[in-house]
């Protein structure tokens, strides 16, 4: 028999890896936006809880004049 000339990784394992990288992030970054609204907690004794991952900075949005027909 032949050895596989393909190495440890096949292209099946890499689009795993793939996947789960992409899905980490996706949780991480869902897990942040709905940080927005309601953060940071309060407790009793005014201490604020952030936990992970912190939250986020405020949305700015940028506005544009409208453009009316002369």
């Amino acid at each position: 028999m032949t050895p596989n000339s393909s190495g440890p990784l096949d292209l099946a394992q890499i689009a795993l890896y793939a996947f789960w990288l992409f899905f980490a992030g996706l949780v991480f970054y869902l897990r942040r936006e709905d940080k927005r609204e309601g953060y940071p907690l309060a407790t009793e004794s005014g201490r604020e809880l952030h936990g992970f991952p912190h939250t986020p900075s405020p949305k700015t949005f940028a506005h544009r004049p409208e453009e009316h027909d002369a």
